[in-house]
């Protein structure tokens, strides 16, 4: 009996086991593939700073509609009560012998008003007007701030997203330093048993493999802070249990870089169409400090019903007036508030000088930044095939005994810088590639969403 349970639980272990790894197969593949498009989107449709932007614009717009209100006319009601210790009268007097007469009431002892009152201004001496204006400009200044605060957020994501693809690399580059270094010891120690070489030279080795291991330990730590700045980027964390990145890639992103790429900026970046906003902004709030030396004239008309119960039904009455005010002197106040205006508007313009001398800078310099990239990329690649050849050269003849096993360690080296030369290549130029397309202002197409990937971890730099 037992013999023949021992078969049975040994199946039904294998049949378990088998499970467990189909389900974490499963698993793995569940995870979604975070390519750059899909951070881009995840950072669209949540990130704090954006949100905070779309606030303000809500607020610049808030702000207009509360300027143009104040030409409408304003209703209000009121209810009033008064208590007085004695009703108010008067004397009658005889006009023959100037005698009191009688008695005559002036009002209650407890008096109710009820009361609709309409209020529309007529002229403003042109500060509403200004007001609206300023309102108009500054809702246009928030629009473009809010459009390079997305720029932002878009270059950050980027910026982080090429940062763990260089870290992911590096790791690859380190992962194949790593196993070139053992397989060069196990020649040593096996031409070490047999007597060839000198226990030195297996010492020596083993102190590479070593170094190999730390390297490697770096470029797992440098993987791990990555990811936690593509989190930040994003504006949102990121469960590795949910989500993976792609493997990196081993060339750039194709970009052709515009025509005229300074001029283009300067009719493309938000901050300076913001600027001049700003400026428009300012020289209409020292217009609306000007209205209020003007005359001002509104209209006023009220209907009221008093009497001397709560609910007051007997003494109806109504009131138009038309109000003319006009301040002939404010000890400079206003003309105070029009120097504080212009002297805002004069600095904004300096600034906006000041602005594109900078854009201009930015994108001089991200496009030579680009230039070096692409050729860095070229040399870099046939480096890295010199390189190889001379390793695999440098190991045969060590193996052969007509080289030393210096020879192979240089050789060696020589291959990981140049793979690693490679590396920051390439990503330089993707780096270079995002700063000249968030120098240019590069717009943000409307409703841009990331596809739907799945993928794996498998690298595109591993052999």
């Amino acid at each position: 009996m037992q013999r023949r349970a021992l078969p049975l639980l040994l199946c039904l272990g294998g049949l378990c086991l088998a499970v467990l790894l189909l389900g974490r197969n499963a698993w793995a593949e569940e995870r979604t593939l975070l390519d750059l498009p899909r951070l881009e989107s995840l950072a669209l449709s949540g990130h704090p700073l954006i949100q905070a932007a779309r606030s303000r614009q809500d607020r610049a717009e808030a702000k207009l509609a509360e300027a143009r209100s104040a030409f409408g006319p304003k209703l209000d009601a009121g209810v009033a009560g008064v208590r007085v210790q004695d009703a108010p009268q008067t004397l009658a007097l005889d006009p023959v012998t100037g005698k009191a007469v009688a008695v005559v009431p002036l009002g209650y002892r407890e008096t109710y008003k009820a009361a609709l009152t309409l209020t529309q201004v007529l002229y403003s001496g042109g500060s509403l007007t200004a007001n609206r204006k300023a309102a108009e400009f500054g809702v246009q200044t928030a629009a473009a701030e809010g459009e390079r605060t997305v720029q932002t957020v878009l270059h950050h994501v980027r910026a982080a997203f090429y940062a763990h693809q260089r870290a992911a690399a590096r790791k690859t580059v380190a992962i194949q330093a790593l196993d070139l270094a053992k397989q060069h010891l196990q020649k040593v120690q096996a031409f070490h048993r047999a007597g060839v070489v000198a226990k030195n030279e297996v010492l020596r080795v083993q102190v590479a493999v070593s170094n190999a291991e730390l390297d490697l330990i770096r470029a797992n730590s440098a993987v791990a802070q990555a990811w936690t700045a593509c989190e930040r980027a994003v504006g949102a964390p990121l469960s590795q249990d949910r989500y993976v990145l792609p493997p990196p890639e081993a060339t750039p992103p194709v970009y052709a870089v515009p025509q005229d790429p300074v001029s283009l900026a300067e009719t493309r970046r938000p901050e300076l169409k913001g600027l001049a906003s700003a400026r428009n902004q300012a020289l209409q709030v020292a217009e609306a400090a000007a209205g209020q030396g003007r005359p001002h004239l509104s209209f006023q008309g009220e209907a009221n019903v008093t009497d001397n119960g709560f609910w007051p039904t007997e003494q109806d009455d109504y009131r138009l007036a038309l109000n003319l005010q006009w301040r002939f002197f404010d000890f400079g106040e206003t003309e105070a508030k029009v120097r504080q205006g212009k002297a805002a508007a004069q600095e904004l313009l300096h600034q906006l000088d000041d602005l594109r001398i900078q854009v201009r800078q930015e994108v001089i310099e991200a496009t030579q930044r680009l230039e070096e990239g692409r050729a860095r990329v070229e040399v870099a690649r046939t480096q890295v095939t010199l390189a190889e050849e001379d390793y695999r050269m440098a190991l045969k003849r060590y193996e052969a005994q007509v080289g030393t096993n210096l020879d192979v360690l240089d050789a060696r080296v020589a291959l990981n810088n140049s793979r690693t030369q490679l590396v920051d290549a390439v990503y330089d130029t993707a780096g270079a590639i995002s700063n000249l397309r968030y120098a240019l202002g590069e717009p943000v197409p409307e409703g841009e969403r990331a596809p739907d990937k799945r993928g794996t971890e498998d690298g595109a730099f591993s052999h």
